[in-house]
């Protein structure tokens, strides 16, 4: 049995980077050697010991600097941050179908309406300005959340200075 600890390594750089510390300088504040912090920066893997010294240096609790194993967060978040580029794509491809079967017919001298009875009454541009709506929501969210996730930790690592 291993006595690793799956170690955040992205979050640890980050907090090194707002320390504006080198690997040598965390190593030091840490009572760990340089490889160490080396191995922490590029596996994410730790031993409880060496956990808890980079969780002191950095003021937080060994569980905030170790990743989520949950897969359920994992697609969650994926999903929150790549939605918007899904709801754009329906978006898209609504107008270039309201384009193909509606508008160039028309342009043709087909009718308008016709047109529209032709695809059932399917409105290409409702679905479209919908699902461009949708995803310019989920842009606006994504944006957001990453801003005040930052804003967050910077205002975290200022509390450890003080």
């Amino acid at each position: 049995m291993s006595n690793d600890v799956k170690l955040n390594k992205n979050k640890i750089q980050k907090l090194r980077a707002i320390k504006c510390w080198s690997q040598d300088e965390l190593a030091s504040a840490s009572g760990l050697s340089v490889r160490t912090i080396q191995r922490v920066e590029k596996n994410g893997t730790a031993s409880l010991e060496t956990t808890k010294a980079l969780a002191a240096v950095f003021d937080l609790t060994p569980n905030e600097l170790q990743t989520s194993n949950k897969i359920e967060n994992i697609t969650f978040s994926f999903m929150c941050k790549y939605a918007w580029l899904v709801a754009f794509a329906l978006s898209s491809i609504f107008f270039g179908l309201w384009i193909i079967d509606i508008l160039v017919p028309t342009l043709k001298g087909a009718d308008f309406n016709q047109q529209y009875e032709i695809h059932g009454n399917f409105r290409y541009l409702d679905f479209g300005g919908i699902s461009f709506f949708v995803g310019f929501l989920f842009l606006s969210f994504n944006v957001s959340l990453e801003y005040f996730s930052r804003k967050s930790l910077v205002k975290h690592s200022a509390s450890i200075n003080n």
